[in-house]
């Protein structure tokens, strides 16, 4: 093989530049893997939370108040007049703070979620607690549940589009949507741990989470939530109060119309005297995730292409220089009766090779990057991960499949008689 046709030639020119290359081999392959890592998570970030815009924020407005503190939350800086107003729901804070919604709003839903002083995340895990604990050391396994009535729950799912659940007095059941979350929480629920949730024992249902949530977001943030029978819930004090609803107008303007009532919620003032709700809307949720998704898009695609340029353009700059340097060693070949085709041939694997080596282990590190990344984009969405893979596939290879086919045909006409 080293001796067919002009092998040993091209062999020996590509082992001469790897040996002379090697530092700037090195860094154009860790331009190439940044590249083809930042390309791929730009894009799916900013896919992932268009497409998450209509399934995770399916409604107009979303109201969120804690409700029902005790004393001991002086201790954590809060006043007692906000002590006192948690006791007053959503209806009543906004008609002491002179903002009438109604007349501006459609269907309305809503709900309430408890807290079990005795329901931590670190008890729903049960036996698996140490384990996971060994596993992520600075998890906070202390915080408190959240847990809904599943009549409630199918409400609000029913409102959102979603899939409803059903359960019978002795059960339970966790919906959740954050992919980490879901895997640790799938243990506890494989064990079939059992809770006792406002003295009621309980047994899950599934062996693993279900998709769902409450609060509306432009990413998949429910950790989980606990569903249990209506009964368990009833006649409890509830934890936080929730009010959803879409709005009369279907214009963009009336809509803005509508929010702009909103504002006197948003006065410090009021916010020092009294526990206010918190205040989500598809259109911020919508602007801001076209600010994130344009700068993150702007980010990735100007260090993606900028680096991909930079390393073709040195790799093609260094062929080209070679071949100019080579053309008397080309010229020998046809005085031995070397013809045009081989030499073509010989010159066109020379700078495949030089061309193809960085690329190749850039893209061995890129999967390990990339599943790396994914990681870090499950809270953001990583649903579009494939194609936004496949589309930074399709920029690389125009980019620097164009100028490798540029410095062949460059270099070609040089060594040309």
């Amino acid at each position: 093989m080293y001796f067919k046709g002009l092998n040993s030639f091209t062999l020996r020119q590509t082992a001469s530049k790897i040996n002379t290359t090697v530092f700037s081999m090195t860094v154009i392959c860790l331009m190439l893997f940044v590249t083809i890592c930042v390309l791929s998570s730009a894009l799916t970030i900013k896919n992932s939370m268009t497409k998450n815009l209509d399934e995770l924020a399916p409604a107009d407005l979303e109201l969120k108040k804690r409700m029902n503190l005790d004393d001991s939350w002086m201790e954590k800086g809060y006043s007692r007049e906000k002590i006192d107003s948690s006791r007053y729901d959503i209806q009543e804070v906004l008609h002491e703070a002179g903002v009438e919604l109604e007349p501006g709003l459609g269907e309305c839903v809503t709900l309430n979620s408890f807290q079990d002083e005795n329901v931590t995340f670190g008890v729903t895990l049960g036996s698996r607690l140490q384990s996971v604990q060994e596993k992520f050391h600075f998890m906070n396994c202390d915080t408190l549940e959240d847990i809904v009535g599943v009549g409630d729950y199918n409400r609000l799912a029913e409102f959102y589009g979603k899939e409803t659940y059903s359960l019978q007095e002795g059960e339970y059941m966790i919906v959740a949507d954050f992919d980490s979350m879901v895997q640790i929480r799938n243990e506890g629920l494989a064990a079939g741990e059992k809770l006792t949730i406002f003295g009621r024992e309980l047994s899950p249902k599934y062996r693993e989470c279900r998709d769902g949530f409450l609060d509306m977001s432009a990413n998949h943030i429910n950790s989980g939530i606990l569903l249990v029978p209506d009964s368990v819930v009833e006649g409890r004090k509830a934890a936080y109060e929730y009010l959803i609803a879409n709005y009369s107008g279907n214009t963009k303007e009336e809509k803005r119309k509508i929010e702009e009532k909103l504002k006197p919620l948003e006065d410090d003032s009021l916010n020092e005297a009294c526990l206010l709700p918190s205040i989500t809307t598809r259109i911020s949720i919508a602007e801001a995730s076209v600010g994130l998704g344009a700068m993150v898009t702007f980010i990735g695609l100007y260090l993606g292409i900028i680096f991909l340029i930079s390393s073709a353009a040195i790799l093609a700059l260094k062929e080209l220089s070679e071949s100019a340097d080579n053309t008397e060693r080309y010229a020998m070949l046809r005085k031995l009766g070397t013809d045009e085709r081989m030499l073509n041939k010989a010159l066109f694997r020379q700078i495949g090779i030089f061309f193809a080596f960085p690329l190749v282990l850039a893209v061995i590190h890129a999967v390990f990057g990339i599943q790396f990344c994914n990681t870090i984009l499950e809270i953001l969405g990583n649903e579009q991960l494939l194609p936004s893979i496949a589309l930074a596939a399709v920029i690389l290879t125009m980019i620097y499949g164009g100028y490798f086919l540029l410095t062949y045909f460059c270099s070609k006409n040089m060594i040309r008689e």
